[in-house]
């Protein structure tokens, strides 16, 4: 179990780092799209945040509850970290 916790704990804060970096990219430049990223950034950040606040609350409820969400944090876990790295890898 604790494998699991840190495999979803690691990549929240890979998410971190990675909203941070698309951060001060967009904020040192004058792309026009500025906006746009800059409301991309805060929904990935609220992805994150949600994430984040259903894992505290099943780690609260004990091992039982983790059978049953453990598929569905793992992928979306995943699936944020992909957005963030397809982004980045746009953004340069």
């Amino acid at each position: 179990m604790s494998d699991y916790i840190d495999y979803l704990e690691r990549q929240l804060h890979e998410v971190d780092q990675g909203i941070e970096r698309a951060q001060k990219h967009f904020e040192a430049s004058g792309t026009s799209d500025k906006v746009k990223a800059l409301a991309e950034l805060t929904r990935l950040r609220q992805r994150h945040a949600d994430l984040d606040q259903r894992i505290a609350a099943a780690k609260e409820k004990g091992t039982e509850a983790w059978s049953s969400l453990h598929t569905s944090f793992r992928e979306e876990a995943d699936a944020l970290k992909d957005t963030l790295d397809n982004w980045l890898t746009r953004i340069g």
